[in-house]
């Protein structure tokens, strides 16, 4: 039987309680000089100091945070909605991303005005040189000087022979509009006075006799003393083989009541250099009818060189 440090056997395993002797009935354990009170008193510097860095740590990370979203988005979202161009453009060179650039050409009609060539009074003396008839056409076309259009099918008015400022050996063809106007294409042989310094080149030429053409044939009389000029252009290119020169502009009318059917008109001319000296076309035709423009363009491509 093993002994119990307060006195008491053990009569049977687990049948018996310890003996609290010396304790009062009833009293609880003193826990006063064991248990911890926290002290509640102010923090002491060095946790201040710990909260502080815990905080401005916190706000660090949210700052960061913030300006990583920031990138992210500007980089995506508004980045797509910006790229978005309502209106492309046909003016300027692609860029590498495949996004255009409007780059205003200071030579667009629609914003700058015509080049000086371009006056509402001639530059030179207009002069009309003594008539001579013209030679004698293949069927189905007209011929001026040394140049020859083929007549387009719906041009069956013979406009005839004349002169014109710097133009003989003139012959046309015409289409009409309505009532008296018509489109109308002459060709002829350019002759120049020695007065006025002899013939001035094919560039000079064609400048010289599109600014009296228009001036002189009725065109201006009806578009009045200021008329708009758009489309125009002044350069260089080939007839036939042969080195040629184009000015081109369309007139539009001060009073679009003058005509029911037309406000404008394609005024052009051409000087051909051929073999035995300078040929020109000096037209017009009504802007505003597709096909007497297309016309024209037909009787332009059509121009031969003959002897």
């Amino acid at each position: 039987m093993t002994e119990n440090p307060h006195g008491d056997d053990l009569r049977s395993a687990g049948s018996g309680l310890p003996d609290f002797t010396g304790a009062e009935p009833d009293a609880l354990p003193d826990h006063e000089g064991q248990q911890h009170v926290p002290d509640l008193s102010d923090p002491s510097p060095r946790s201040r100091r710990r909260t502080l860095a815990t905080v401005l740590s916190i706000v660090g990370s949210g700052v960061v945070l913030l300006a990583v979203l920031a990138l992210v988005l500007s980089q995506t979202v508004f980045r797509s909605v910006l790229d978005q161009d309502p209106e492309a453009y046909d003016t300027a060179d692609r860029t590498g991303e495949g996004h255009s650039e409007y780059v205003p050409n200071p030579e667009d009609p629609d914003i700058a005005p015509p080049p000086p060539i371009f006056t509402e009074k001639p530059t030179t003396d207009c002069t009309v040189p003594e008539p001579s008839p013209a030679q004698r056409a293949d069927p189905g076309t007209i011929r001026g000087g040394d140049l020859q259009y083929t007549i387009p099918p719906t041009w069956k008015f013979a406009w005839g022979s004349g002169a014109l400022p710097y133009m003989t050996e003139v012959d046309a063809q015409g289409r009409n509009v309505e009532g008296s106007w018509y489109s109308v294409v002459n060709l002829g042989r350019v002759v120049w006075p020695e007065e006025e310094g002899g013939y001035p080149g094919m560039e000079s030429a064609a400048v010289s006799i599109f600014q009296c053409y228009a001036t002189t044939s009725g065109v201006v009389a009806y578009f009045g003393d200021h008329p708009e000029v758009t489309d125009y252009r002044s350069e260089a290119f080939t007839v036939d083989g042969s080195p040629a020169w184009i000015v081109q502009a369309t007139y539009h009318f001060e009073d679009p009541a003058v005509l029911s059917t037309t406000d404008s008109s394609v005024v052009t001319a051409v000087v051909v250099e051929g073999p035995d000296g300078p040929s020109a076309l000096a037209s017009d035709v009504a802007a505003d009818q597709p096909e007497h423009v297309q016309e024209l363009e037909d009787i332009i491509d059509s121009l031969e060189v003959v002897e």
